[in-house]
């Protein structure tokens, strides 16, 4: 699991959170309580009808598809393939952020294992 450098809320414009696509390639969505609501790609954000003044909310894809933190490499990547996503968000009980995972953390983690 990465931890979290870059997040978005659903009502931020892509205007405000485009320069973190020069660093990942997807981000979590919270609210205000930093429950994951979403995942934000770079997908998603080229499909915006109105480009960078569309919202988050507007474009993201919801809900999250998420994991708990006691899940192992292989929950994570067997649900990446099933749901064909790139990164899940790990969260708490209470639906909280604590990290991500993403196809390089699954690949690193199964290098490790050789």
């Amino acid at each position: 699991m990465s931890s979290i450098e870059y997040v978005a809320t659903s009502d931020q414009l892509l205007e405000e959170v485009d320069t973190y696509f020069l660093y990942v390639s997807g981000l979590p969505v919270i609210n205000k309580d930093n429950k994951c609501i979403g995942v934000l790609s770079k997908k998603d954000r080229a499909k915006a009808a109105k480009g960078l003044q569309s919202t988050v909310g507007e474009v993201m894809s919801s809900p999250a598809i998420s994991l708990f933190a006691d899940k192992t490499v292989k929950d994570a990547a067997i649900l990446m393939l099933k749901k064909k996503i790139h990164r899940i968000p790990i969260v708490n009980e209470e639906n909280k952020l604590l990290g991500i995972v993403t196809r390089t953390d699954i690949f690193r983690a199964l290098e490790g294992q050789s």
